[in-house]
């Protein structure tokens, strides 16, 4: 398959926005304290404790595919090399946008590299620890290997994906209509093996478990049908999609949307332009309805659509190419750069980097540093809590049972000797899983003593539903 050939020009732009691009994200790594969102924090300390604590390798919410290209870094390089690896795993699905714009014929290839390297929620991730960007590389080598013909690299891509994200099963079905499509029956067999090689992992490193390996990944699925987060617009995503993409590309885009949704032929060039439209389109709609209606664990962020990145970067790219050709306005790259350098400019104004630590994150290491030094450890010597800032500022595993006990509503429903456990409003009360939603009330009604003096000193307001507690177990350990 052809592409269009890259000049010296291109690549000193390609060479130019990647300096540019790690320059600034590297930067904001190493001078941010806070983190993007507390996920990040967890799925950190996930990856930072697997090799300890092997069975993070097959939890469900620091997702495999996640923690198994962390863990080295993480741990033997802290957070600033998982945010080095994050900031690699962006230009890399910046070069795969620019890579399917040149399988696509498109004149200047380049584009797509500048417009998702310059996408500001792809920017902020390149120094986060989410799971938006490593998915957005599967799932982008995906499109590339099936615009390419490879369709047994499509096939172990797209059978790594659900590892990633649960929109990975989407994935794992459109593989599966592909391969039937273009008669690569045997590929079929696949897609399921890293499903089937998750389920064996996880029967056999999350200790004794009483059902037979095949149905390990079943049974602990996490997500339920409704959500405990509250439901929303239905334009949310729609609302929140020029910082997907940058407010300045945003016309854009819809050109290079309408220009693609047309009947695909049958060659795979056609329907990777086809579906470089409709695959971002689909998750845009799919999230929509699934936080519209209050579904499978939405909190209807914005990063969701973050998955479907170089996609994005192409169609921009597409309706970018067009404007300046129709017109014959001059220096597309040029203006392209300024497009995507001025909402940066909002920082100056408005401060959002580098990030901080600020509310309940605060409290959180003012608490760790309490439990350090206070006379109550002699005798409450483990903790229980599910703020993720308690985990990081301690810098031990969350099952870590010499120091903490994993946080559940049964462990607090049944205290155990000698625990501190340490309530705060956020992340007791909302959860993905209602199995970590515990109120302040049920802890008091299991038998666990509030102390009020430190409750005090501990308040992130004077507001007392938004306030930390801080209770110890019925009985100390002697």
């Amino acid at each position: 398959m052809a592409t269009a050939p890259t000049s010296p020009i291109s690549t000193r732009t390609i060479l130019l926005a990647i300096a540019a691009f790690s320059i600034c994200s590297f930067a904001a790594a190493a001078r941010s304290k806070g983190f993007l969102e507390s996920d990040g924090a967890m799925h950190y300390m996930m990856a930072r404790h697997a090799i300890d604590e092997p069975a993070y390798f097959v939890d469900f919410w620091g997702r495999p595919l996640f923690t198994c290209l962390y863990a080295i870094p993480a741990k033997y390089f802290g957070l600033l090399g998982a945010r080095v690896l994050s900031l690699v795993i962006a230009i890399g699905v910046g070069l795969v946008a620019m890579r399917l714009a040149a399988g696509q014929g498109m004149r200047w290839p380049v584009l797509a590299l500048i417009f998702t390297l310059g996408q500001p929620m792809l920017f902020l991730h390149s120094f986060s620890e989410l799971t938006e960007l490593p998915f957005a590389l599967v799932i982008g080598l995906a499109l590339l290997a099936y615009q390419s013909e490879r369709f047994g690299v499509m096939a172990i891509l797209c059978a790594l994906a659900p590892l990633g994200r649960p929109e990975g099963f989407a994935f794992l079905f459109l593989a599966a209509i592909a391969l039937v499509a273009h008669r690569h029956w045997l590929w079929l067999l696949v897609l399921p093996i890293f499903l089937i090689a998750w389920s064996i992992a996880g029967h056999f490193l999350s200790g004794p478990i009483e059902v037979p390996w095949w149905r390990w990944l079943i049974d602990h699925w996490p997500y339920e049908s409704r959500s405990e987060y509250s439901s929303g617009s239905i334009f949310q995503f729609l609302a929140v999609l020029p910082a997907i993409v940058g407010p300045f590309v945003f016309p854009a885009m819809w050109i290079g949307i309408a220009r693609r949704l047309h009947l695909p032929s049958r060659d795979t060039v056609s329907r990777s332009r086809w579906l470089t439209a409709v695959l971002p389109l689909g998750i845009l709609i799919l999230h929509s309805l699934i936080y519209r209606f209050g579904r499978l664990s939405s909190s209807g962020a914005p990063r969701y659509l973050l998955i479907t990145a170089p996609m994005w970067g192409v169609l921009c790219a597409d309706g970018w190419e067009w404007i300046f050709t129709r017109f014959h306005w001059p220096r597309p790259l040029s203006w392209a750069a300024l497009a995507v350098v001025l909402p940066g400019c909002v920082n100056f104004a408005y401060r959002v980097l580098p990030l901080q630590s600020n509310g309940s994150w605060i409290v959180a290491n003012e608490i760790v540093d309490w439990t350090r030094t206070t006379p109550l450890r002699k005798d409450y010597p483990r903790l229980l809590a599910n703020h993720p800032g308690i985990f990081y500022y301690l810098d031990v595993s969350p099952i870590d049972t010499r120091f903490v006990q994993p946080w559940s509503r049964d462990a607090v429903e049944h205290p155990q000797p000698g625990m501190i456990l340490l309530w705060d409003p956020e992340y007791c009360l909302h959860n993905a899983s209602a199995e970590y939603v515990v109120p302040l009330q049920t802890a008091l009604d299991s038998g666990w003593i509030d102390q009020p003096n430190l409750d005090a000193v501990f308040r992130l307001s004077s507001d007392p539903s938004n306030q930390w507690h801080i209770l110890l177990s019925p009985s100390a350990t002697r």
